[in-house]
């Protein structure tokens, strides 16, 4: 292409997107997740105790003003001796608002920010109660022990994007599906990013995999009433 010719691209590359506007689909009812805010409180779920707890000021001022949240925590309860016992884990869903980019992030992004460090991110996937197996992303990092002066306490994170019919683990792929459908379908959506965590070390009595453990065993019968399967293609 001649050197002359450059400057013009970036108006007429404009000029095309704007003149393409006019094909996107006239759809302005707004989808919602296939995640229910819902999540079962104090013994609602068999053999686990939940309790529902509000998001932080630093989360809530983060993000964008529409954001809506719904968080609770939960235990195991031994079906033995009716106690709770094991990790703590902790359950949060963030719903997206008008402007996605603006209400929920990925984590990779929000937990060095709140002091986690050496992240270390892998997928997976969980077998659920059901029979499914849902995909999700795995982080671990560990933040300096607030009880044990020089120890750390180690966490991991289990998290995944639902949108009104697609799953996916990458922040990437989530915003490629999202333009997607609002360029194609002409579908705006509201998207849920769910994050299931826990923590373990010194302090907690637990080891990693023990940890780990009660977080999969959570995952497994709670996701799946949580989610409208008919409305996931993918």
């Amino acid at each position: 292409m001649k050197h002359y010719l450059l400057p013009l691209l970036p108006p007429l590359v404009l000029g095309l997107l704007l003149s393409m506007i006019g094909l996107i689909p006239d759809n302005p009812e707004l989808q919602e997740s296939a995640v229910s805010p819902v999540l079962p409180l104090d013994h609602e779920l068999p053999n686990w105790y939940g309790i529902k707890t509000q998001e932080s000021s630093v989360e809530r001022k983060s993000l964008a003003a529409d954001t809506r949240f719904s968080k609770a925590i939960y235990r195991h309860i031994n079906p033995v001796t009716g106690r709770q016992e094991g990790a703590t884990i902790n359950v949060s869903i963030v719903y997206s608002g008008n402007d996605m980019n603006s209400s929920i992030h990925r984590p990779e992004r929000c937990l060095p920010a709140q002091g986690h460090l050496n992240l270390i991110g892998s997928n997976t996937d969980v077998e659920l109660a059901d029979g499914r197996k849902m995909p999700f992303r795995r982080l671990s990092s560990h933040t300096p022990s607030e009880t044990a002066p020089g120890q750390k306490l180690h966490h991991i994170h289990y998290y995944v994007f639902v949108g009104y019919d697609s799953v996916h683990t990458s922040h990437l792929r989530r915003t490629l599906q999202d333009m997607y459908d609002r360029f194609v379908h002409g579908r705006t959506q509201r998207w849920a990013y769910m994050q299931l965590g826990t923590s373990w070390g010194k302090e907690t009595g637990l080891s990693e995999q023990q940890a780990e453990n009660y977080l999969r065993a959570l995952i497994r019968v709670l996701v799946p009433q949580q989610i409208d399967w008919q409305q996931i293609k993918n």
